[in-house]
């Protein structure tokens, strides 16, 4: 998919606009105050340089939407030549950890293996594995790695700190990768905008996040089937006092006349159920989508 030049739209990297969106802002947040949760939510229509956000810069875990930093890292190493989309990944029975989720682990017949940076790549972002997200993280040299790309690229104050295996053994690490829903909109702004990576990496990256398989219930839940969203969510457990820490989902919508929404919704704190927590991001995703429809055509 080639990317348009969208040289106007950068400028809200560092400025929200929020000349055309008042109402809509009103009305998210007026919904929002039927749940018991505190939801945040950053909007850009990015062709058009509008925005909003509503607790926009509220700090929250990211839980797996930390997995796209992870992956546009190892996507910079390919592009350095550090890497191939065909590098062959080794696999060993000590990287397929028991008890978490990881889609490939329950298909692997020989866990001392080897798979292509694609496969690991896909398994990551499009089913959300865990022990395949360690595996990037390993083959580029830890979040560290991350963490000094996210600065390069201008947003350091996304923080990747710790594995999903980390994170497996002590729970509360959940907390420490975690960003503003500004920033990560932010990110997905550039990703779109910004010449990141070559047309192929850029390619492959959007192809995958579009064929996102979990949280079909969440952004996706009530947009029109035809709708592209590229996007990456994230779950939380749900503690014995029934609080729910985050159920989260970013996106980039493609819209029927070609322009995009790159969208943010984190529900957090959440003493909801979960169908609920995910009804609450497909309504306000709706919202969103019957806005830009509206007012952008």
């Amino acid at each position: 998919m080639k990317r348009a030049i969208l040289a106007l739209a950068t400028i809200f990297v560092t400025t929200f606009s929020y000349a055309n969106t008042d109402s809509l802002r009103t009305q998210i947040a007026e919904y929002c105050n039927n749940y018991r949760a505190t939801v945040g939510v950053s909007v850009i229509f990015i062709e058009d340089s509008d925005s909003l956000s509503i607790n926009g810069n509220k700090m929250i875990p990211m839980l797996s939407v930390y997995k796209l930093p992870i992956a546009m890292c190892v996507l910079n190493n390919v592009d350095k030549g550090l890497l191939t989309l065909q590098t062959p990944v080794r696999i060993t029975p000590e990287d397929m950890h028991k008890n978490t989720w990881s889609p490939l682990r329950d298909v692997l017949r020989n866990t001392d293996t080897s798979l292509s940076l694609t496969d690991i790549i896909k398994y990551t972002l499009i089913q959300s594995d865990n022990n395949c997200s360690d595996i990037l993280l390993k083959t580029i040299g830890g979040v560290k790695t991350v963490q000094t790309y996210l600065k390069e690229i201008s947003q350091p104050s996304i923080e990747v700190n710790n594995s999903e295996w980390e994170i497996f053994q002590s729970p509360n690490l959940i907390y420490s990768n975690r960003a503003t829903p500004n920033d990560v909109v932010s990110l997905l702004n550039k990703l779109y905008t910004q010449k990141l990576f070559s047309d192929s990496c850029f390619n492959f990256l959007w192809e995958t996040l579009s064929d996102c398989s979990t949280g079909n219930n969440r952004i996706k839940g009530k947009l029109p089937k035809e709708i592209v969203v590229a996007h990456k969510t994230g779950t939380s457990f749900t503690t014995k006092e029934g609080v729910t820490p985050v159920i989260n989902d970013v996106a980039i919508i493609t819209l029927p006349n070609g322009k995009h929404i790159a969208l943010a919704i984190f529900v957090s704190e959440s003493k909801e159920n979960r169908a609920t927590n995910e009804k609450i991001i497909a309504d306000i995703a709706e919202l969103i989508y019957q806005y830009a429809i509206k007012i952008y055509n």
